[in-house]
């Protein structure tokens, strides 16, 4: 998957990825085979979310660091990462392959590979053995 698609073309979801009910997905937002998108997540233009990415509910991606402005910045969601519910992620943010990150954090850095996050802001807690 390319994370530097285009803002403004249309949404493209894989074939085997499920979304819940109540999800905004924006245009250019490019989502990978086999996630689980559950209810009410914001999902703005900018957004790269890779294979196997889960996103609970009530999560929240912001592409502005300083609205209103047209200075969006691209995120990306990398293989096999978690999002508990009720996170906000940064415009801008890389969350790395096999990443978890809490309930209710607040992820305002780049994420690790197999990394646990948690907090507001989030902070790296432990490493993922795998």
């Amino acid at each position: 998957m390319n994370p530097y698609q285009n803002f403004w073309g249309e949404p493209k979801i894989g074939n085997t990825t499920k979304v819940a009910a109540f999800v905004e997905i924006g245009k250019g937002v490019v989502i990978g085979e086999r996630c689980l998108i559950e209810a009410f997540v914001f999902i703005p233009p900018g957004v790269t979310i890779e294979d196997d990415v889960f996103i609970g509910p009530h999560v929240c991606f912001t592409n502005d660091r300083n609205p209103p402005s047209k200075n969006w910045y691209k995120t990306l969601v990398k293989k096999g990462a978690r999002i508990g519910a009720n996170a906000s992620i940064l415009a801008g943010i890389t969350i790395g392959e096999g990443a978890l990150i809490g309930m209710g954090s607040v992820v305002l850095k780049d994420c690790d590979s197999y990394g646990v996050y948690v907090g507001n802001p989030a902070r790296k807690i432990r490493d993922i053995v795998v």
